[in-house]
């Protein structure tokens, strides 16, 4: 079954160009998946649609599915969205942590939708919610800072413990935002390290953007991508070669090319790293 399928997804700003157009996508459970492009290729925007953040245009014929439920069909959220996103871990590029509250309590937040009204208003939480909460810090490595204040934390062990809210959640499905792009390279490592361990340790389906396209070789088999709200490359991230990178990182052939990031050069660099 696939855990995520998107069919002829349109969408605008006002009276602006689409910034997504006619997207048909289908991802099988248990996959981790690259989207990359350059900046403004709708890559965010995509990901934003899979967890109802965002509605299609009303005009489009447009429907999406994430864990076998309905999202949102021709422009419309459908009935049931808030069951729906609670099975739907999104990770944040900011992180979206309340950083006056300890690490833990952050986590345990994560499955606020399985807990009664008054529990979840008043902060009142169980043993066993407390203890799978823990069991999810273990999981991205952060149980030693359970107690602590999510602001005492580095940006790296902050993202962590986004992950381990998701992982509360119960979520087959991660959605990662640019996870890793205010992040030095080892704090990146990690959490892609991260990332990529719940992939293959729970079968969760993981669907990350990135502009590094090193990390998204290394951790991805797979790789969609974007440019100018359209898929224009979809399979083996190995078979993205320095001819499609051109392609998809350029202005165009015949004009004066200004390239978009990453480079050519990142890229070529990347490939390096990567046979080393």
């Amino acid at each position: 079954m696939a855990a995520i399928q998107i069919s002829a997804l349109q969408k605008s700003f006002g009276n602006e160009d689409l910034v997504l157009k006619d997207i048909d996508l289908s991802i099988e459970d248990g996959e981790m998946v690259a989207l990359i492009g350059p900046s403004g290729s709708g890559k965010s925007t995509l990901l934003r649609h899979l967890s109802g953040l965002c509605v299609a245009n009303r005009s489009s014929t447009s429907r999406i599915t994430v864990d076998g439920r309905e999202v949102q069909a021709a422009g419309k959220l459908a009935p049931g969205i808030r069951q729906t996103r609670a099975h739907i871990g999104c990770v944040f590029q900011q992180f979206n942590l309340i950083n006056r509250l300890s690490v833990l309590t952050n986590v345990v937040i994560g499955g606020l939708s399985r807990m009664p009204l008054y529990r979840s208003m008043t902060g009142i939480y169980t043993r066993e919610e407390k203890i799978a909460a823990l069991r999810a810090l273990e999981t991205v490595g952060m149980r030693d800072f359970a107690l602590r204040r999510a602001s005492e934390l580095s940006g790296g062990q902050q993202q962590r413990v986004a992950i381990a809210r998701a992982l509360m959640q119960n979520a087959r499905v991660i959605l990662a935002d640019e996870p890793i792009a205010s992040l030095d390279p080892e704090s990146s490592r990690v959490v892609m390290e991260t990332l990529q361990n719940i992939n293959a340790r729970y079968g969760i389906t993981v669907v990350v953007t990135l502009h590094q396209v090193d990390y998204a070789q290394k951790y991805c088999k797979r790789a969609i991508a974007l440019k100018n709200g359209a898929i224009q490359f979809d399979g083996e991230i190995s078979s993205l070669n320095e001819a499609r990178f051109h392609e998809l990182y350029n202005v165009g052939r015949g004009k004066q090319s200004q390239p978009l990031e990453p480079t050519p050069a990142d890229f070529s660099q990347a490939l390096t790293s990567l046979s080393n």
